[in-house]
C-alpha cells in the first residue's frame, strides 16, 4: 500500500516542464558562472601571492653610487660571490637600467647624463642563510654609500592587500550560493501555488510529505546539474579567452601558466556545477516540506 501510494504520488505530481523550467536553468548557470570564476580567482590569487612572497623573499638589490671606481665596483663584486647564501650575482648593464627607469623619466630624459647608480641584482639561499647585516657592514667599508636593499617586509602588505581580494570573492561565491538556493525556493513555492489543488489533495490522500517533496527535489536537482554546467561550460570559455592575459602582465603563478591544464580549475569549475544540484534540491525539498507541513 505504502509502495502503491508513493507510486501514485510520484506520477501525480506536477513535476514536469513549466515556466520556471525554462527560465531556471539560465539563472542558475549565471550563478555558476560567478561562483566558478571567483573559486578559479582565489587560486589564482594564493598562488600568485605565494609566487611572488618566495620571489622578494630571494631577491636583494644593491645600489652603487654611479662615481664608484670599477677598481671599488669589482671589488665589491668579488665579496658578494664569497658571501655565503647569496647564490647569484648579476650586474646590471647601464642600458638594462634606463629600461628599467624609463617608465618613471620617459624616453626624452637622457639617463646617461644622470647620477644613475649601478645596480647589482641578487638572488639569495631561499633557507635565508645570507647575513645582511655582516653583509652591509663589509660594503659599507668598501663602498660608504652603498644601499642593499631588502624586499622582504614588502609580502605583509601583499599579503594583507590580497586576504581582502579574497574577502571579496569568498563573498561572492557565498553570495552565489545563496541566490542559488533562493532561485530554487521561489520556483517551488510558484510551481506549489500553481498546482496547490493537486498537492493538497495527495496530502489528504494520506501521500508521505517525503514522497510529495522527493517529485520536486529532483527536478530542482536536474535544472540545477543543466544550469550549473552550463555556467561552468561559460567559466571554462572565459578562463580559456583570458589565458593570454597571465603571460602579458607575467604573472608569477603556476595557474597562469597552465591555464586550463589545471586540475584545480577543473575541480572548482565541477565542484561550483554539482553545489548548484544539491543545493537546489535541498532547498527545494525544504521549502516544499515546510509548506505541507502546513497544511491541514
Amino acid at each position: 500500500m505504502i509502495g502503491y501510494r508513493r507510486g501514485v504520488a510520484q506520477r501525480a505530481l506536477p513535476t514536469g516542464p513549466d515556466q520556471s523550467g525554462r527560465f531556471l536553468p539560465w539563472v542558475f548557470a549565471l550563478l555558476v558562472y560567478v561562483a566558478g570564476l571567483g573559486g578559479v580567482g582565489l587560486i589564482v590569487l594564493d598562488d600568485t601571492l605565494r609566487a611572488s612572497e618566495h620571489a622578494l623573499a630571494t631577491t636583494l638589490t644593491l645600489q652603487v653610487p654611479a662615481d664608484s671606481s670599477n677598481a671599488r665596483l669589482e671589488t665589491v663584486l668579488a665579496l658578494l660571490r664569497q658571501t655565503p647564501g647569496i647564490v647569484s650575482v648579476h650586474l646590471l648593464e647601464p642600458a638594462q637600467t634606463a629600461r628599467l627607469l624609463e617608465p618613471w623619466f620617459g624616453p626624452s630624459v637622457p639617463l646617461d647624463e644622470l647620477p644613475v647608480p649601478r645596480l647589482i641584482d641578487l638572488r639569495t639561499d631561499p633557507d635565508g642563510r645570507a647575513d645582511l647585516g655582516s653583509l652591509r657592514r663589509q660594503l659599507a667599508s668598501v663602498v660608504p654609500d652603498a644601499r642593499l636593499d631588502d624586499h622582504r617586509p614588502w609580502p605583509r602588505g601583499m599579503r594583507a592587500a590580497a586576504r581582502r581580494i579574497e574577502g571579496i570573492l569568498a563573498a561572492c561565491i557565498t553570495v552565489a550560493l545563496l541566490l542559488i538556493a533562493v532561485s530554487a525556493v521561489f520556483a517551488v513555492r510558484t510551481a506549489l501555488m500553481g498546482d496547490r489543488s493537486v498537492v493538497e489533495l495527495l496530502h489528504m490522500l494520506g501521500a508521505a510529505d517525503s514522497d510529495i517533496a522527493r517529485g520536486f527535489a529532483i527536478r530542482s536537482l536536474r535544472l540545477g546539474l543543466l544550469g550549473g554546467v552550463i555556467g561552468a561550460v561559460a567559466a571554462l570559455l572565459t578562463i580559456v579567452a583570458l589565458s593570454g592575459a597571465g603571460s602579458i602582465v607575467q604573472l608569477p603563478a603556476p595557474i597562469a601558466a597552465n591555464g586550463v591544464a589545471d586540475w584545480r580549475v577543473w575541480a572548482a569549475l565541477t565542484g561550483a556545477a554539482l553545489a548548484a544540484g544539491l543545493i537546489a534540491m535541498a532547498s527545494a525539498r525544504v521549502a516544499v516540506l515546510r509548506r505541507l507541513a502546513g497544511m491541514p
